[in-house]
This record gives C-alpha cells, sequence and structure tokens, in this order.
C-alpha cells in the first residue's frame, strides 16, 4: 500500500543521499589538501636541515641565497596551503550541517509515513469489522425470520 508521503520521502531519502556523497567529497578533497601541506611542511624542514649542513662545509653564498629564496617561496606556498585547508574545513563543516538537517528531515518523514500507515491499517480493520458485524447481524436475522 503507497501513502502519498512516501514520494516525499523518497524525496527526503535522494536528498540524504546527495548530502553524504557530497560530504564524502568534500572529505576526501580536505584529505589531499591536508597532504599537500604536509609534503609542503616536509619539503621546508628537509631544505632547512640542507642549510644548517652547509654552514660546516665551505660556504657558497649563492647557494645559500638560491636555499633562502627557496625556502620563503616554501613559507608563501605553505600559507596559501593552510588558507586553501582552512575553506576546505568550511565546506565540509557546511556540507555536514546539510547532512544532519537532510537526516532529520528524512527521519521525520519516515515516522509521518509510518503513522499514516498505521492509521490506514487500523481504518481497513475498522471496515472489515463493520462489514463482518454487518454480514453477521444479517445473517443472524435471516435465521430468525426462517
Amino acid at each position: 500500500m503507497r501513502t502519498p508521503l512516501e514520494s516525499l520521502l523518497n524525496i527526503k531519502r535522494w536528498k540524504e543521499d546527495e548530502a553524504k556523497n557530497r560530504f564524502a567529497i568534500l572529505l576526501k578533497e580536505l584529505s589531499v589538501e591536508e597532504k599537500r601541506l604536509y609534503d609542503l611542511e616536509e619539503q621546508y624542514n628537509s631544505v632547512s636541515k640542507k642549510l644548517e649542513c652547509n654552514t660546516d662545509e665551505l660556504v657558497n653564498i649563492d647557494e645559500i641565497r638560491k636555499l633562502n629564496e627557496y625556502l620563503e617561496h616554501l613559507l608563501i606556498r605553505i600559507h596559501q596551503q593552510k588558507k586553501v585547508i582552512a575553506d576546505k574545513e568550511k565546506q565540509v563543516e557546511e556540507s555536514r550541517r546539510s547532512l544532519v538537517e537532510a537526516s532529520k528531515e528524512k527521519k521525520i518523514f519516515e515516522k509521518l509515513d509510518e503513522k499514516q500507515k498505521s492509521a490506514s491499517k487500523k481504518e481497513l480493520k475498522r471496515k472489515e469489522q463493520i462489514g463482518t458485524d454487518e454480514h453477521a447481524a444479517t445473517g443472524h436475522h435471516r435465521k430468525k425470520g426462517s
């Protein structure tokens, strides 16, 4: 037995699935961006160690200058990557809120659908009982009349 709320419930289920998919995609994107940041920080640490090691050897000013410029470049990229991650985190949080809202709406419609189905079953049983009672009363009257 299909209730009128089932169409709305199916839409709510679809919206929840879409919200889940979006949330999963954004989490994956956030993970990728965090990996990029980790790699940049590893590069920075590696170059910093290389710069420290060179101080024991003969000093090549051009090489030190190039390493310092590269470190500055890495710092800028790390700063930019942190901004990208902050934006992704906001998108993930927004998506999480949308998912929670979609889940709540779906649950509400599921409960309404259950109530409507239950009410319909009760009404059907009541009508069947009325029909059975009328049939029994008619049969009783026929027996009395004979």
